[in-house]
């Protein structure tokens, strides 16, 4: 669905859907096939304790403790309403609370808790980077304006990395109702979004790209299936 290249290192894309569209196993997905071809993944979580993670995986086939023993795979969990505390205090440090700050070395600065965290240590340099979800961030921090100003800060230091980063995020299921997730959209650059559609008795899941700055891409919505070795994308399928 993409054109040659795929998600270009040094920037992050959204992954948006309802719950059951299988979002966190895409995305799951993607970071451990990377890593049987050599690259090095980071999955952080917000909420799944990560052995349920990998025992979700293994019901797929995917082996997630041989690669990260080979440390080509890292995967933990943090704690929203810490994080946002942690980065509230950046924030106010630098006084970065103020609308158009500019600075982006002391913005940045802000989310180094996430990716050099004292509760956990990154043992490499990661070539892919997920997180899930930023809806549970949204949740940790309650006053808008602050919010926008630390996703806006996440997505830039994320971008700082010669990575190619994936931020997780709760959606309407139906995309005639599709209800964005605000400033998100507008930050990242790239937005993928995964539908369960339903007519009748039937539902059928389906995935669409609406953004991605880098690359041209199919402008249409595709069928998918959640199969037992993961997600299965049926290009040239209708829907319903």
């Amino acid at each position: 669905m993409i054109d040659a290249g795929g998600l270009e290192r040094g920037s992050t894309v959204l992954v948006s859907g309802g719950c059951g569209t299988g979002k966190t196993l895409l995305t799951l997905e993607s970071l451990y096939k990377a890593s049987l071809q050599g690259e090095k993944s980071v999955f952080l979580t917000c909420s799944e304790d990560p052995e349920k993670i990998r025992q979700r995986a293994s019901n797929f086939g995917w082996d997630v403790e041989k690669q990260e023993a080979e440390d080509k795979f890292f995967m933990a969990k943090i704690d929203p309403f810490k994080l946002a505390v942690d980065v509230a205090n950046v924030l106010r440090e630098y006084n970065l609370r103020e609308t158009g700050v500019k600075d982006i070395k002391k913005r940045v600065q802000c989310w180094v808790p996430l990716i050099d965290n004292k509760d956990y240590k990154i043992p490499f340099t990661p070539d892919r980077i997920a997180l899930d979800s930023v809806s549970a961030l949204k949740a940790a921090i309650s006053r808008q304006e602050e919010y926008r100003i630390c996703v806006q800060t996440l997505i830039e230091a994320l971008n700082q990395h010669e990575s190619s980063n994936i931020l997780i995020s709760e959606s309407q299921q139906d995309p005639h109702t599709h209800q964005q997730e605000g400033i998100v959209e507008y930050l990242v650059d790239g937005v993928i979004l995964l539908y369960t559609i339903r007519k009748g008795q039937l539902r059928r899941n389906a995935l669409e790209i609406i953004k991605l700055r880098h690359s041209n891409h199919l402008r249409e919505m595709v069928p998918y299936m959640i199969t037992n070795k993961g997600i299965k994308i049926l290009k040239g399928e209708k829907i319903l």
